[in-house]
């Protein structure tokens, strides 16, 4: 490429949540680093008012509104320094992010440059119907001076059909796992008599994300069914619109830790506040099952299901969003939202068939390596920024 690239998004480096989305985003720009292209990165994601702040995804707060005031006037000087560039923009899903969008979105087409959008998670149409008329014009005409929206799936695309040539300006292009640097096997994980059996949740800790239905599973496959079973909790406890058991975060992480001690099971469950690199990944290799029984609001194809299939951890997930792109019957298991039971039952079949648990821990590194690696998916996202070089 020939032109420089404005890359608007959350990085890894110094936000105070590591999401999917910043892994992905990260991805992306050191991609385009290795490339040798000239990008320029605004960081989205950096608190530089209240870096300790826990944020609640969509809410209206004074501390992210004065950070968007500083994102908005470090694009204005980076516009004002570079000539004609191809701008990349990872785009919200709540009335808060649209409109720090909106500002982005203008400022870029006043001083001509191509911008391609990139739409995480998979609620858009439910944030776009439930603004009102004026606001919902508003959204579609912003979103038509995008000239290319990339999204996670066919069922994402769909989510845009209020705009006139959706079929045209949206392309479908899934993840791929933003980790390039994996210590991986190949071998496919097996259970083993007498060892115990390892469930791993990693995400934030959110109620819609299914986390107390985890911790209610291993309770009972612990107490009811005496099976060795270690679960391992990673991620911050963060507060969600959808959330209805706990006011705050706080709350939250405080009934939590009581639940262990109060159930003694401190020693067979380990909360991790944060999980990364070498930690992370000896975690993944451990692991038997990945779980994941979503139902979040926002959730569109998480990245750390394509960590579990990349080493070999069977996911047990909900068939929701974007998740059936990656998890089959063959690599995987579907459980029912809220279903605590469904988990248990799980993992009870595979204790007593681990050849079949084998045989879908071989089908889930297969299906990583056939579709997902994060050389695939970088390659075709260059090739778009390609497009308007």
């Amino acid at each position: 490429m020939k032109k420089t690239v404005i890359a608007i998004g959350p990085t890894t480096q110094n936000n105070t949540v590591l999401h999917g989305v910043s892994m992905m985003f990260q991805l992306i720009i050191d991609r385009l680093a290795e490339e040798g292209i000239n990008t320029k990165v605004i960081d989205i994601g950096k608190s530089w008012f209240n870096p300790k702040s826990n944020r609640t995804s969509g809410e209206f707060t004074l501390t992210k509104t004065v950070n968007y005031i500083a994102v908005l006037v470090w694009l204005l000087v980076t516009l004002l320094r570079s000539g004609k560039s191809v701008v990349y923009l990872t785009t919200a899903q709540s009335k808060v992010g649209f409109v720090r969008d909106f500002f982005i979105i203008r400022l870029c087409k006043i001083f001509g440059h191509k911008i391609i959008g990139q739409q995480f998670g998979a609620n858009y149409d439910s944030f776009y119907n439930a603004q009102s008329p004026f606001f919902r014009r508003l959204i579609t005409k912003t979103l038509q001076r995008l000239d290319l929206i990339v999204v996670e799936g066919d069922y994402t695309k769909e989510l845009f059909n209020f705009l006139p040539d959706y079929e045209t300006r949206v392309f479908v292009l899934p993840n791929g796992l933003p980790e390039r640097q994996l210590q991986l096997s190949g071998i496919p994980k097996s259970i083993l008599p007498g060892e115990p059996v390892r469930l791993f949740y990693l995400s934030n800790l959110i109620q819609s994300k299914g986390c107390w239905d985890v911790l209610e599973a291993s309770k009972i496959l612990i107490k009811e069914h005496g099976l060795n079973i270690h679960t391992v909790f990673a991620g911050k406890f963060l507060q969600a619109a959808d959330d209805t058991m706990f006011q705050s975060s706080e709350e939250a992480k405080t009934a939590f830790l009581e639940y262990l001690d109060k159930e003694q099971l401190a020693g067979q469950i380990t909360y991790y506040d944060s999980l990364y690199g070498a930690a992370k990944a000896k975690e993944f290799a451990e692991a038997h099952f990945f779980l994941l029984p979503s139902y979040y609001l926002n959730e569109g194809q998480p990245v750390s299901v394509l960590e579990a299939l990349a080493y070999g951890c069977v996911p047990i997930v909900t068939q929701y969003r974007l998740i059936p792109m990656m998890v089959n019957s063959a690599n995987g298991f579907f459980v029912r939202p809220k279903s605590p039971a469904d988990i248990v039952a799980v993992v009870l079949e595979c204790t007593r068939h681990p050849d079949r648990y084998h045989e879908k821990s071989r089908q889930a590194i297969d299906t990583y390596t056939s579709r997902f690696t994060a050389d695939k998916y970088t390659a075709q996202m260059l090739a778009l920024f390609q497009r308007y070089d």
